[in-house]
């Protein structure tokens, strides 16, 4: 009986090419981000949102130079007809390094969307309590079995191949509640303001913005997990995508508000213009602190500010307008 032989070669060339395609977006994608928040660097989270976005674009940079290092090592450098055996063993230094930058870039996403979800929620600490006891037992999960989880040898050994599952089932489960969480609230505000406001309908295209990159991560997520499930070791090829994916999941949020690209809008001659900062306190919480020159709305109506933006999605409880 013929004894088949995996294309290890074949599998990771392919998957790095895939990779490749992914981190030309992701330059674009990243290069559009950085000309929004650098525009509007007056913006009070800004200086936030670009050190995170330069990390995670450089964790996806790594990993495609780290690929490209496996490249040369498999098919320059090993002797010929080495290049299957060489990416067969996946617990090499540079198999390794790449699955540590995979872990850090979606830890890094998954504290970016918690963050994201404390601010949408005026800051409330109640709000990330969940997610964040969530995501403390996704990283004990993931430190305590570091690379054994994605060894080749141990795919089909199940009782080892459960704490990986694990944690991507909680990876998925932050991923979808958090941006659940956060469209909710954005659906609140659109409430809020009023069919007849002026922020109503941009308040309801950055919920649909934020469902949609949700949805695009946690699907390319679920597929990973449907194929480890299956045994396939292309797991480890669907890696290189998910990385790449993981950056440009939230740089596409920020592009995507910054240059009101909101959904059903046919061009881009109009950018979302909708308050960065909206007030839900009463005159009576705010007495005599508030001087003159200040107007503060009531716990039921929103105004609007000209000239702010909602890339930081850094929605607090005053609104100063001057008079």
């Amino acid at each position: 009986m013929a004894t088949i032989v995996t294309p290890f070669d074949k599998m990771f060339l392919t998957s790095i090419w895939i990779e490749t395609l992914l981190y030309g977006l992701n330059c674009a994608v990243f290069g559009t981000a950085m000309y929004v928040l650098i525009r509007k660097q007056s913006r009070n989270s800004n200086w936030f949102l670009i050190p995170v976005s330069i990390f995670l674009f450089s964790l996806s940079t790594g990993y495609v130079a780290v690929s490209f290092r496996q490249l040369l090592n498999a098919f320059i450098f090993a002797p010929p007809g080495g290049a299957s055996a060489y990416f067969k063993i996946q617990t090499n230094p540079l198999a390794v390094t790449k699955l540590v930058l995979y872990s850090t870039n979606v830890t890094a996403q998954n504290l970016f969307l918690i963050w994201r979800l404390w601010g949408v929620w005026n800051r409330r600490w109640w709000v990330v309590v969940l997610p964040i006891s969530n995501f403390s037992f996704f990283i004990i999960e993931k430190a305590r079995h570091g690379d054994r989880a994605y060894s080749v040898r141990i795919y089909r050994n199940r009782r080892r191949r459960s704490p990986t599952i694990v944690n991507w089932c909680m990876d998925l489960a932050i991923n979808i509640c958090v941006t659940a969480a956060i469209a909710f609230r954005l659906w609140q505000m659109a409430r809020t303001v009023g069919p007849s406001m002026p922020g109503h309908r941009q308040f309801l295209g950055i919920m649909r913005m934020i469902l949609e990159s949700g949805l695009l991560f946690a699907t390319a997520t679920l597929i990973t997990v449907s194929i480890y499930l299956s045994g396939s070791l292309d797991t480890v090829n669907a890696i290189d995508g998910i990385v790449q994916l993981a950056t440009i999941t939230p740089l596409l949020i920020i592009v995507r508000v910054g240059l009101g690209l909101t959904a059903g809008q046919q061009s881009r001659d109009t950018e979302v213009d909708v308050p960065s900062k909206l007030e839900f306190i009463t005159r009576s919480r705010l007495g005599a602190s508030t001087n003159d020159d200040s107007e503060i709305t009531d716990s039921t109506h929103v105004r609007t500010r000209p000239g702010a933006g909602m890339s930081d999605f850094d929605l607090h409880k005053v609104e100063e307008s001057s008079v």
